[in-house]
């Protein structure tokens, strides 16, 4: 065991009071320990011989630490924001109900007032899910669903916290376009995202998310009078004519590049 530990601080010099590298030490010991007894339950070995043969199996022992030291702090980090997070959002709760009561006493008007507890909390929905977003994303393809579902949540919760902030404090009949806004927002940050973390269904969403926004953008124009509903109607197939562009480009896009390999195949 002395030639294990002589090897290992060897390669890892001590730093005093690093609680990472000695667990790493320790674990490292802790193989080539049992891996010793393992080789040696074979048969009669000089015992020099199974040491030399133990640590010529961890040749990089400053590489591999590296990894775990890697892995470890973003463990660690992962704990210490959970634990940030549960805090700080009671500590957040807390205030609003406080925010909240406080402004009702004061000015009497809880008709308007009630929009701070919803809209506080809505607010805090929508961090957990930017949360979620990022840690979905940055996984594996295959969990990037739940990234866009998280996306596409934040997107919409944050339109209807907005929604409700104008419905409390103005009489403004046509609050509910911030909603329309709000669905335009979320496709688009949807397609976005597929694009920008280069899905291969990308443009599949994009030729469907735009003749859906087309609509909303129609009900919206309509709606505010911007233009009227007898000639707002022509977004919508401007829509269908912005798809059909989209599919000549991408089929021209990859004639050009199976020239290009058929070309490069020919020279070769």
């Amino acid at each position: 065991m002395d030639s294990y530990i002589d090897y290992i601080n060897s390669k890892l010099p001590d730093k005093p009071g690093d609680k990472i590298l000695y667990k790493y030490k320790r674990k490292i010991l802790t193989e080539m320990t049992d891996r010793a007894n393992e080789i040696s339950s074979r048969g009669s070995i000089a015992r020099k011989v199974v040491d030399d043969l133990v640590i010529s199996e961890y040749p990089d022992l400053g590489k591999t630490y590296a990894e775990f030291h890697k892995k470890e702090t973003a463990s660690a980090n992962r704990k210490r924001n959970i634990i940030l997070n549960v805090v700080g959002s009671a500590i957040y709760l807390i205030m609003i109900v406080v925010i909240f009561l406080t402004a009702g006493f004061a000015n009497h008007r809880w008709d308007i007032n009630w929009a701070i507890v919803v809209d506080g909390v809505l607010l805090w929905v929508v961090y957990l899910l930017s949360i979620g977003t990022s840690f979905f994303a940055n996984m594996k393809k295959i969990f990037h669903i739940f990234a866009r579902i998280c996306l596409m949540g934040a997107v919409i919760v944050f339109g209807v916290a907005a929604f409700i902030l104008v419905l409390a404090m103005t009489s403004l009949g046509s609050s509910w376009i911030i909603l329309m806004f709000a669905l335009i927002a979320m496709f688009l940050c949807d397609a976005l995202f597929c694009t920008f973390h280069k899905h291969r269904l990308a443009i599949f969403y994009w030729l469907f998310y735009i003749p859906v926004m087309s609509v909303f953008a129609f009900i919206i124009i309509g709606a505010t009078g911007i233009i009227a509903w007898r000639f707002a109607w022509i977004i919508i197939p401007l829509s269908l004519i912005i798809d059909l562009i989209i599919i000549l480009v991408a089929i021209a896009k990859n004639k050009i590049s199976s020239l290009e390999v058929a070309d490069t195949w020919n020279e070769n």
